[in-house]
């Protein structure tokens, strides 16, 4: 959320500057379903998991947020009364805690502040768009890189005019558990996708090939994919 612009981000760093960083370690609840938290969370460094818990008791994965971010972004602008899900640490986190009120009014008073927290926005709902196509396809190799997609539109770094890194590193485990697939067929999509080297892993990261994932998905309907 934070502009580049050397002045604003001072602007930005002081304003912050005020509330403590508190070091959270992973898998460590900030704020639960139902609950009308107490402070707006501001994600320093670290990845946060937002979720909620069906009736019996299975954890289904919204989304996730990281450096820059304001947690409960529905309740902070009063689209909730209460926070909508359960959120905790994905990993080692910094936060710090603000008033909602005065993060409210710091948001407001600048334009360039607003229009990055604007554009941040819409890249959520770019991503929670896509990670629903994912969940709606039919068949597994469909959602898998439906769900690369929304990973590259919301953790991805351009790495040259083709490739993006993945900077949120996910277990194949929880991939399987964003689009409802075992994690066994997770591994075998994700091992078609190396093979066609549409996707690679470096570092415990993917790196995909933008160009050519985004060239399936909009003209072959996954047909290419099918080995």
């Amino acid at each position: 959320m934070l502009p580049s612009n050397d002045a604003n981000q001072k602007n930005v760093d002081s304003f912050l500057s005020k509330y403590p960083v508190r070091h959270v370690k992973k898998n460590q609840s900030l704020i639960y379903q139902g609950e009308i938290p107490p402070v707006v969370y501001f994600v320093k460094s670290g990845v946060v998991k937002i979720y909620n818990i069906t009736n019996g008791g299975e954890e289904k994965v919204v989304g996730y947020e990281t450096d820059g971010g304001f947690l409960p972004i529905e309740w902070l602008f009063d689209r909730s009364p209460v926070s909508l899900y359960y959120h905790s640490t994905f990993t080692d986190c910094e936060v710090r805690r603000v008033p909602k009120s005065e993060a409210k009014l710091f948001i407001s008073s600048s334009q360039e502040t607003t229009s990055a927290l604007l554009d941040r926005c819409v890249s959520m709902y770019l991503g929670a768009t896509i990670h629903l196509q994912a969940l709606e396809q039919s068949k597994a190799q469909s959602k898998v890189l439906c769900l690369f997609q929304y990973l590259v539109m919301r953790f991805g770094e351009q790495v040259d005019k083709n490739h993006s890194k993945i900077k949120l590193r996910l277990t194949q485990q929880e991939i399987s558990t964003l689009i409802g697939i075992t994690r066994e067929t997770a591994s075998i999509e994700i091992g078609k996708l190396i093979k066609l080297k549409i996707l690679k892993l470096k570092d415990n990261c993917y790196i995909i090939d933008t160009d050519r994932a985004q060239r399936i998905l909009g003209e072959n309907g996954f047909e290419e994919l099918a080995l």
